[in-house]
């Protein structure tokens, strides 16, 4: 089988790998050793809440699932927003095709980073989001075609898709915030059945992530950008020791990367200073703190490199784009939440009822701030200092069929 290719062979490629770069990067360029014993004595740091976890039967799931993968690649090629349907050719494919049940098994293969088959199989990461752009545009279609609860089905797979977060695909799993807004524009027109909604509420939960995870999913980012913009100085140690800590087609993907890989000491300087800033106590404090804590090498690092000074603030601003996936997540919650307690009393809950309803009142860990709730007049204000948000609560019973398009 593809996944069970011997380590010796592995092995083999990284090698490989090693040799055709060490030719077509060494050239004019002197490997500085003091560079390499840096990034491998933070690359051997196991971070917290980063784990890949093998998928069972993984061969099977890739050859199953890899139609959904092409589906959201020619997604991909149309110039549209995100909740516009595709063309009839893609629309007739992705209603046809059997997606139901499947976001469990895709998340599996997500999270199953180790194995991996290099150029043997579709990229399900880079996929991911258009694929969960997929499940909420067939959740749509079936919605306004009078199927409420398959419809449902469908968000609870997208929901699937980003659930129980390992740390691997960091810009990946911020597209759930396009799937949380999705969601919330459906339950007006479309309010799902006491047990579905019961559903809602534990497939939101479940892609909520724990500080340590996003602090570990920013350091690997963090050494990925080091690993493709100092590669000429890093040798077979460090070859074998990123494919151990990330997969051997990360690994492969990140030493073949179209960028030079040259950058000297100076850069290294710069790069160095802003990841210990950024790592160093990143789970004790605000997410936004740990952005301002690197401010000084990352402008430094623009006015050495500026390309790599860019690619670095990408890096930083997953973690602003963290506090909007968050309040995506805790209105949708709100919203839900709201919703089953009106059904199970026959009137909208009180403030209290519903920050007890959550059990442990959740805060944004951009910024440390904890939510308030106040429903009021048939509406639900969800706030966090400078955020607030005004949900219309849907009307008891009301649940409106669009004409199918």
């Amino acid at each position: 089988m593809p996944g069970d290719r011997p380590r010796a062979s592995k092995v083999g490629w990284i090698a490989a790998v090693g040799l055709t770069l060490a030719a077509a990067l060494g050239c004019g360029v002197t490997p500085d050793a003091t560079i390499a014993e840096e990034f491998h004595e933070r690359l051997r740091a196991r971070p917290r809440g980063f784990v890949a976890r093998p998928c069972p039967e993984r061969a099977a799931k890739v050859e199953r699932l890899a139609e959904m993968v092409y589906m959201g690649q020619d997604l991909r090629a149309r110039i549209r927003e995100y909740d516009t349907l595709p063309p009839p050719n893609l629309h007739d494919r992705m209603m046809q095709h059997p997606m139901l049940g499947e976001g469990d098994d895709y998340r599996c293969l997500l999270q199953d980073f180790h194995g991996v088959v290099p150029n043997a199989e579709p990229d399900f990461l880079d996929a991911q989001p258009l694929v969960g752009n997929l499940y909420v545009l067939v959740a749509r279609v079936l919605a306004s075609r009078g199927q409420v609860e398959e419809g449902w089905a469908h968000v609870l797979d997208a929901l699937a898709l980003h659930a129980n977060w390992g740390g691997f695909g960091f810009e990946q799993q911020l597209s759930l915030t396009d799937v949380l807004r999705t969601t919330s524009a459906l339950l007006d027109r479309h309010p799902p059945s006491p047990a579905t909604l019961d559903r809602l509420i534990a497939g939101v939960e479940a892609t909520r992530s724990e500080v340590g995870t996003i602090c570990g999913a920013m350091r690997h980012d963090l050494l990925t950008l080091a690993m493709t913009g100092f590669r000429v100085h890093f040798g077979q140690r460090e070859r074998e020791a990123v494919a151990k800590r990330f997969g051997l087609d990360h690994a492969m993907r990140t030493w073949r990367s179209p960028w030079p890989g040259k950058l000297g000491r100076a850069e290294w300087g710069a790069w160095r200073d802003a990841y210990d800033a950024m790592v160093e106590g990143c789970t004790r404090r605000p997410l936004g703190l740990t952005i301002q804590a690197a401010a000084e090498p990352v402008v430094r690092l623009d006015g050495l490199h500026p390309p790599t000074g860019v690619r670095l603030r990408i890096v930083a601003d997953r973690l602003n784009r963290v506090a909007v996936l968050v309040d995506a997540q805790i209105t949708l919650l709100a919203t839900l939440r709201a919703l089953r307690l009106r059904a199970e009393h026959g009137r909208d809950p009180t403030t209290a009822e519903l920050a007890l309803d959550f059990g442990r009142r959740p805060l944004n860990p951009w910024d440390g701030r904890y939510y308030t709730f106040t429903v009021e007049g048939g509406a639900l204000s969800v706030v966090r200092g400078p955020y607030r948000h005004d949900v219309p609560l849907p009307p008891p019973g009301r649940g409106a069929v669009e004409s199918a398009p």
